[in-house]
């Protein structure tokens, strides 16, 4: 009982760390380029939101590769950041999922009640509270990009196949 509540404060920490590295990211970037034109800053969050989904899946690629390698067993038995990030791993996805629904909550709360916050501040949630309409549509991009390239090497290996057995 004691193991699995310190692996769900593991997971709760982990996700408020990356949400808050993350929304101070996003933050500073599109007040940046909100200086700029308030096109650039929706860029900006498209480029940081597909930044964030691409990494998440380099994350395991990188993982599996390394494993690959009989000369890193003893960088994974011996490392605790490697344990300490895989016990308490939770994909990057799922932060940017819970980190738009905690901004799209937020500016309905500021929606509806007058609170004293930083004009930027409220700009930045209003203006991000349906990314994750474009978190959603940029995900699902992927996963069918991914999936169409996992198909296309799948018919192109039975093709080979077919051929090379044609061939004899």
């Amino acid at each position: 009982m004691l193991k699995k509540l310190k692996q769900f404060v593991m997971y709760v920490l982990y996700i408020l760390f990356s949400s808050a590295a993350y929304g101070v990211i996003l933050y500073l970037v599109y007040t940046w380029l909100a200086g700029f034109s308030l096109l650039y800053a929706y860029l900006g969050n498209l480029a940081l939101i597909i930044f964030a989904l691409v990494s998440d899946n380099i994350t395991f690629n990188v993982y599996d590769s390394a494993m690959q390698s009989k000369k890193n067993t003893e960088v994974f038995k011996n490392s605790r950041f490697i344990r300490f990030h895989l016990d308490s791993f939770i994909s990057y996805k799922t932060t940017l999922y819970m980190f738009y629904i905690f901004i799209l909550l937020f500016s309905q709360v500021i929606n509806s009640e007058i609170m004293i916050i930083n004009e930027s501040l409220r700009n930045f949630i209003t203006a991000n509270e349906y990314s994750i309409l474009l978190l959603i549509a940029v995900d699902l991009l992927i996963r069918q990009f991914s999936e169409d390239r996992e198909k296309s090497r799948y018919y192109k290996k039975r093709v080979e196949n077919y051929l090379a057995d044609e061939d004899e």
